[in-house]
């Protein structure tokens, strides 16, 4: 089982782990290497609680649960684009992405992954067109939350995914059978790329629905006011 990190008072944990850094090339140096990885270990709990500590102070009213030290964070970072470790260190928990899992699903946030924008991003060049200059340099473990709003029609959606996804024959048909069932709502790339089997031609799909006269709202077509990664069903082609 991971190791939960604990939180506490950001500057005592501070001190303690300066006290930890100055003692450490001594130990390096003459210690065993039981001695020596005990020392790191010691300077990783201390460096995970500070982390910790760091998120607990956006979320002090539920400071010891890591997945509202992760929302916190990434709430603060609304926008911007957010990496692993960054998540790992202010969560405090080895398990984090299940807990992002659980915000998209279960919390209805608009968070998603830089394999999502991969597969925006390869689609735009194959068309090639420009897209969004920031969400462009998603790596494949990077993050964002696109808005700091929460959409319980989000959370019916995901759960409908599943069988929607299961049941399809092709990424098309999955896509646009998503999409029927959130008229007018903000669709996120993330709950695309999901219902379409984690395929990369999820993009492919929604052009492709285009093209036969569905009207789909993204920035790069009919709405540049919409942020990147949410797409809007207007209508669809009967």
């Amino acid at each position: 089982m991971a190791r939960r990190s604990h939180t506490g008072n950001p500057e005592e944990l501070r001190l303690k782990l300066v006290a930890l850094l100055q003692d450490l090339p001594e130990q390096l140096r003459t210690g065993t290497v039981g001695e020596q990885v005990s020392g790191l270990v010691e300077v990783n709990i201390h460096l995970r609680a500070l982390g910790a500590s760091i998120g607990a102070s956006l979320a002090p009213e539920d400071a010891g649960s890591g997945r509202a030290r992760l929302l916190a964070y990434l709430r603060h970072q609304v926008g911007h684009i957010v990496h692993t470790d960054e998540l790992s260190i202010v969560a405090g928990i080895g398990d984090y992405p299940r807990r992002i899992r659980e915000l998209r699903a279960k919390h209805g946030w608009p968070i998603i992954s830089g394999m999502a924008v991969r597969d925006m991003r390869i689609d735009a060049a194959a068309r090639r067109s420009r897209g969004g200059e920031q969400v462009s340099k998603m790596a494949a473990e990077e993050y964002l939350l696109i808005e700091d709003v929460c959409d319980q029609d989000a959370v019916r959606r995901w759960q409908e995914a599943g069988a929607i996804r299961d049941k399809s024959s092709n990424v098309m048909t999955a896509v646009g059978a998503y999409l029927r069932r959130a008229p007018a709502k903000r669709v996120t790339a993330e709950e695309l790329r999901y219902v379409a089997g984690n395929n990369s031609n999820w993009p492919a799909a929604i052009r492709a629905l285009r093209a036969e006269g569905w009207s789909i709202l993204s920035k790069d077509v009919g709405s540049c006011e919409l942020p990147w990664g949410i797409y809007i069903l207007e209508s669809a082609h009967e």
